[in-house]
Parts: structure tokens; C-alpha cells; sequence
């Protein structure tokens, strides 16, 4: 596999995801350069004895506490090892590489002071596949310090990390070695280079966006298929075309070319009920809170967001290891994946009362003696309300650490987590709308064609209509396979209307 190149510009999501998932990286040779000056420029500052904190000083409510230069590297290991603090389940292993590749990408641009070998020691992880064991919790979002420190003790041979080839983690010095690995030896910002980052919350947020981007016209194209047996109109769709806002029109544009005229006929006067009527807002608003986050992660992923930063030959204090824009507009994409969760149980909800969708009640194929999707409701309303739950603005709950001298935090790794558990939990939740609109598209005459036709006929390949003759819970469990594996394929590439950047062309009903 040929290596990504990084050398501390953009990094593009899926070359992020690539590697998490176990591309190997290389060093770009600009990269390099602007790291090898930003080394020089700390080394100066040094010697011309400017005061850089964390290296001549300690740090939070001891920063006053200055650092010999004979201590310095033995602070650096205290520092290191006062800070190993994460505890509970461990990340998973491509979090982890994605964080590497982010805090690697950012050493290349040269305003961190760190040296060359630890930019080497980092990407020889990543080529090896040896990934740092590192807990879920210790982080509240203003560098990821009690976290990256489990990274950190890798690089030196301590701690422990998982194998290329999986299994429980191990001693960090026997993989090292295995793979004929020296332990780091750290130049004088190289540890604090290592805490000072929030690689692992930035990871978090940028692999469960590339993971719900990717997934956005799977989404679309169960709706159709919701539509279809349902017998929703389309005339949303064109009204959204041709005056909605821009998301909302592309999202419009990709509905209405995956359907044909006569795929289904509406049942009812006028209008629908909102959760189909307005999808081209609910999804518009998904897709316009996945651009704000993509578009923060290009900056983010591309700067230095060390406490301090060399520029121009100085070290600067900075702020930036508060990453606050990123996190409220990953809190927007929780907010707004909540309300296309809502939106699509209230669609499963409507399907089944026979007063709104003029079908069976339930989808029974055989009324009075089946119990259909009657007690599948209660799946999807539980997992809906465990999307919802992840709704808090985590950002607000700071509690002031370091003797009151750290009085701010994003909780970006909690925004992460949040929405992590909402991808996995929208997985079983689209498997459910797709089990219902199939079974409606049976009770009705819609015949959907293209893509969600496509969808229909993989749906009724390897999945049982729910009659009760099977366990609920394995019928989603199929519907989620094929769901999966049909969603890679229309990720590739993504149509333009649903991938990042957007899309400059939008139509006006008043031009």
C-alpha cells in the first residue's frame, strides 16, 4: 500500500480514515523543513533563555515553578507520567491511529518545537501498526493531556499498546522491540508536544463525521423507500429545489433523482405528515452541520494547537488547546442527528396507523393474527430516545481544575463519544425504517426503481418480512448487513450534493 504523504497542511478526511483504518504515512518533505526550523527556533529561544512553559516551567497551577536545564528531561518523564491518568474501556485502535496521524500531521507544521525523532518515532507506530492501549476517560477538552499521555508512554517504551494483529494489549517495550524499535529519546518540548494536543477528541469527532458523510445517501435512499410505502408526495421536494436554502435544495436535487414518475402514487389530500413533508429541511440541516464540522477539522487538523506555539522564531503562549468551535459544531451535529433520528421514528410510527398510512395496521400482512411491527415500535422508540439522550451540551459543564487556574474546557472527547454511540445506535434505527417501508411497499402498489429499487430487491434477498415467524432482532440484524454493504457502494465516490465542499450551484424560484 503506498503511504499517505503528511506534511502539516490539509489532511483530507478520507485519507484521515485511510489511515486509521491501516494505510501507512510518510513524512512530506515540506513537512519536514518547517520542522527542523520550528526545532531550530526552540532551541534558540532556549538559549537566549526565553521562559516557554511546560519546558522551563512547569505547568497549571505550578507554572511559576521553573525547571533547570540539567532537570529538564527528568520533568519531562514526571510530567509525562504525573498525567498518565485515563481509566475505563479503551479506545478503539483506529481512534487511536487517527489521533497519531492528526498529532503527527500537526508536529509538521513546525510551530510546536518538537524534533524529528519524534515525528519519526510516531509514524514508525503507524507503519508497524503498533497502537498505543489508551482509556476512555481523563479528558475534559483543553488538550487531551491525561490521554495523549498513554501515546506519549509508548513512544518511550512504557505503558501498553495493541499488536498489528489484534488481541489484548500487551507490554508498549516488548512490541517496541519486537519491531526492533528504540524507546524515544525526547528532545526538551517533545513530551509537552505529545500532552499537549487534543488529537484524540479531534479523532473522535472526525471519523464519526466521515462515518455519518459516508452514510448520508443510504439514508436517503431508505427515506424514498419510507415514501414509497408510505405514498408521500414529492412536491416537497421541487418546492425545496427551487426556494429552499442551499442544503436543503441539495438535498432535494439527490431525492428527487432517485425516483421516477409513476415509482408511487400519493394516498392522501394535499399533504403529508411533517417527518415526511419536511425531509428536505431535517436532512438540509444534517448536511449543513456535517460542512461547519468538516470545514473546522481542515483547519484543525492543519494547525498547531500547542500551549505554547513557536511563530516566526518565538514562542507564543496560545489559547488554542481550547478547541471550542470544533466542539459546538460537533454538539450542531448531535443536535441535528437527534432530529433526523426523531424524524425518521416518527415515519416508522406513521407507517404503522392505518388512519395516516391507509395500510394494515401495524404492517400486518395478515390482520387480526399477526403482531407485524407492533412490538418492533418499541425497538425503535428506545433507540431513539438513546440518540436523543446524547443531545447535552457537554461544553457547559466545566468544573475549574489545576487549583482554579485552568477555569475553561470544550469536553470535545465527551462531544466525540456522544456522537459515536448516536452513529452506532442510527445503524439498527435506519435498519427498522427500511424493514417497515419495505413491508408497506408490499401492502401497497409502489414499485420504486433506481437506487432505492436496487435497495428493495438486496432488502428482500436476504431479509424476512416481519410476520412473526422471526426473532425481530435478527431481521435487523440482516437489514443492517445489507444496509452496510449497500451504503459503501454509494459512497463511492459520494454525489456531489451530499459531499463536502458543497456544491456552488443552487436554483432560485425568483430568478
Amino acid at each position: 500500500m503506498t503511504p499517505l504523504s503528511l506534511s502539516g497542511e490539509t489532511l483530507p478526511l478520507p485519507h484521515l480514515t485511510a489511515i486509521a483504518d491501516g494505510a501507512p504515512v510518510a513524512l512530506g518533505a515540506n513537512g519536514v523543513a518547517r520542522l527542523r526550523a520550528g526545532e531550530q527556533a526552540l532551541h534558540e529561544a532556549l538559549t537566549r533563555g526565553d521562559g516557554i512553559y511546560g519546558t522551563t516551567s512547569m505547568v497549571g497551577a505550578f507554572k511559576d515553578n521553573g525547571v533547570a536545564d540539567e532537570d529538564r528531561p527528568k520533568y519531562a518523564l514526571r510530567l509525562l507520567r504525573s498525567h498518565l491518568l485515563g481509566t475505563g474501556a479503551y479506545l478503539p485502535v483506529r481512534v487511536v491511529r487517527a489521533a497519531m496521524a492528526i498529532r503527527l500531521n500537526t508536529l509538521l507544521t513546525g510551530h510546536t518545537g518538537a524534533s524529528l525523532p519524534l515525528a519519526a518515532a510516531l509514524a514508525d507506530l503507524l507503519n508497524t501498526g503498533i497502537t498505543p492501549a489508551v482509556p476512555e476517560y481523563g479528558s475534559i477538552g483543553c488538550a487531551d493531556v491525561g490521554l495523549m499521555s498513554h501515546i506519549g508512554a509508548t513512544l518511550l517504551g512504557e505503558g501498553m499498546a495493541f499488536a498489528p494483529e489484534g488481541g489484548p494489549a500487551i507490554p508498549s517495550a516488548a512490541l517496541l522491540a519486537r519491531f526492533g524499535l528504540a524507546p524515544l529519546v525526547p528532545g526538551p518540548k517533545d513530551v509537552m508536544s505529545v500532552l499537549s494536543s487534543n488529537a484524540l477528541g479531534v479523532a473522535g469527532v472526525a471519523l464519526a463525521t466521515a462515518d455519518l458523510r459516508n452514510r448520508l445517501p443510504l439514508l436517503l435512499h431508505v427515506f424514498v423507500l419510507a415514501a414509497a410505502g408510505f405514498g408521500a408526495f414529492g412536491i416537497p421536494w421541487e418546492t425545496a429545489r427551487l426556494d429552499g436554502l442551499r442544503d436543503e435544495a441539495r438535498v432535494a436535487r439527490y431525492l428527487q433523482g432517485l425516483t421516477r414518475p409513476g415509482d408511487w402514487s400519493p394516498r392522501r389530500n394535499l399533504q403529508d405528515p411533517l417527518s415526511f413533508r419536511c425531509m428536505p429541511q431535517i436532512a438540509g440541516a444534517l448536511v449543513s452541520a456535517l460542512d461547519r464540522v468538516e470545514a473546522t477539522l481542515a483547519h484543525t487538523v492543519a494547525h498547531a494547537d500547542d500551549n505554547p506555539i513557536l511563530i516566526h522564531g518565538r514562542a507564543m503562549t496560545s489559547g488554542a488547546s481550547l478547541p471550542l468551535a470544533l466542539a459546538l459544531d460537533a454538539q450542531a451535529l448531535v443536535i441535528a442527528l437527534c432530529h433526523y433520528a426523531r424524524s425518521t421514528l416518527s415515519r416508522i410510527l406513521a407507517s404503522c396507523r392505518e388512519d395516516l398510512s391507509g395500510l394494515p395496521r401495524n404492517l400486518t400482512l395478515d390482520p387480526g393474527r399477526q403482531v407485524a411491527f407492533g412490538a418492533a415500535t418499541k425497538l425503535a422508540a428506545d433507540l431513539t430516545t438513546a440518540i436523543l439522550r446524547e443531545s447535552t451540551p457537554a461544553s457547559l459543564y466545566q468544573i475549574p481544575v489545576a487549583n482554579g487556574f485552568e477555569d475553561e474546557a470544550s469536553y470535545l472527547p465527551s462531544v466525540a463519544r456522544a456522537l459515536g454511540l448516536q452513529a452506532s445506535l442510527l445503524s439498527p434505527l435506519i435498519a427498522l425504517e427500511a424493514l417497515a417501508a419495505r413491508q408497506a411497499i408490499r401492502l401497497s402498489a409502489a414499485r420504486p426503481t433506481d437506487g432505492p429499487g436496487a435497495l428493495l430487491a438486496e432488502l428482500d434477498r436476504h431479509v424476512p418480512l416481519l410476520d412473526d415467524s422471526h426473532a425481530v432482532s435478527e431481521a435487523v440484524r440482516r437489514a443492517e448487513g445489507v444496509l452496510a454493504r449497500f451504503a459503501t457502494r454509494l459512497a463511492a465516490p459520494l454525489p456531489p450534493d451530499l459531499a463536502f465542499p458543497p456544491p456552488s450551484f443552487q436554483e432560485n424560484a425568483h430568478a
